[in-house]
């Protein structure tokens, strides 16, 4: 008898079964986002809720993915279930303006998410991930690009891959119209704040420039001459730029 029980992972896990991964293949489990995360594109959660049509018709759904294996035979039912829950995972951290899955950092960065983490998230072990992972890389629906840095004159440290997803996906579920004009909304809304950070870049890189020329002159200077002045608020570097911030940004106006 299986019986689910929720775990703080925001997943379901099956305390028995009839298989050692806990599949029951008359119930199906799904990914869930977690709980914390905001609120994402009603086109990514559409997406989620149309591939798993596949799960019950995989020979007419995503022939591809039933095929990903090399087998002619349908696909194991626990199988699909994986690579269903992957890519649902997949689809919940993605970029729409790149097509890119992973997480964007304030710096402008973009870091992927590594496997041990989408597995967690799925609530399946590694193996399984990862296989499912080459199946959906082999059906043609995901690409994957493995990052790896020199840290040193011959070694390398890697970091999470950055995966993208096929826009041919979209377009096997009648989604290709609306992922176009997502992703127009989303470039537009992506530029515009673009144009509102350079200026304030700009601004940053003039302070540390003033503020680096005053540290040299400091050192160059006698100790005699190295009295400390305090310069009064309004004159502060980091008070001046939060200022001119809030006026670029159009939430405050200039005096």
């Amino acid at each position: 008898m299986n019986r689910i029980t929720e775990n703080n992972n925001n997943f379901d896990i099956f305390v028995s079964g009839g298989n050692g991964c806990g599949h029951n293949p008359a119930n199906p489990r799904w990914f869930l986002p977690p709980e914390n995360h905001k609120e994402r594109p009603r086109i990514l959660g559409k997406l989620s809720e149309k591939i798993r049509a596949y799960y019950h018709d995989p020979e007419a759904i995503l022939p591809s993915l039933n095929l990903a294996n090399g087998s002619e035979r349908k696909q194991r039912s626990e199988r699909r279930e994986a690579c269903l829950q992957i890519l649902s995972c997949l689809t919940h951290y993605l970029d729409l303006v790149t097509l890119r899955v992973g997480i964007p950092w304030k710096d402008g960065s973009f870091g992927g998410i590594s496997m041990e983490r989408i597995a967690t998230l799925c609530g399946i072990g590694l193996r399984r991930a990862e296989r499912a992972i080459r199946d959906l890389v082999a059906a043609g629906i995901i690409t994957v690009h493995p990052i790896a840095k020199q840290s040193g004159l011959a070694t390398y440290t890697g970091y999470p891959a950055i995966r993208t997803i096929s826009t041919s996906l979209f377009k096997a579920f009648g989604l290709s119209k609306w992922l176009r004009h997502e992703r127009d909304k989303a470039s537009r809304r992506h530029h515009k704040q673009k144009r509102r950070e350079e200026p304030i870049g700009r601004l940053e890189l003039i302070i540390k420039a003033a503020e680096a020329k005053k540290t040299q002159h400091n050192q160059t200077r006698t100790p005699e001459e190295t009295t400390p002045q305090k310069s009064p608020p309004s004159q502060d570097p980091r008070s001046a730029i939060a200022h001119l911030k809030k006026i670029v940004i159009g939430k405050r106006r200039p005096p």
